[in-house]
């Protein structure tokens, strides 16, 4: 379990969506970790700002966005709340 803590921890520091840790956890074989979400959200827009900029995006790049997104393991609902620019609110 103490494996799985700091495995979940250093991916949680790159920047690794939850789905994307508990992945990697289940294909080690190691226990799933309680993880926050509302680190989710910052994650994600961490990650669009850094791939796409901060401009608005048109309906081409959103979409490049939310694959990029969905392809590294984020969930729609955060995705979504992401690219529309909501609040951390569920």
């Amino acid at each position: 379990e103490k494996v799985a803590v700091q495995l979940a921890a250093a991916l949680h520091r790159r920047g690794k969506s939850r789905g994307y840790i508990n992945g990697q956890l289940r294909k080690r074989k190691l226990p799933a970790v309680e993880m926050n979400n509302d680190d989710e959200l910052e994650k994600a827009r961490e990650l669009l700002v850094r791939k796409f900029g901060a401009e608005k995006l048109s309906w081409e790049q959103r979409t490049k966005a939310y694959r990029y997104l969905k392809y590294r393991g984020f969930e729609d609902r955060w995705i979504r709340k992401a690219l529309d620019n909501e609040q951390p609110n569920e």
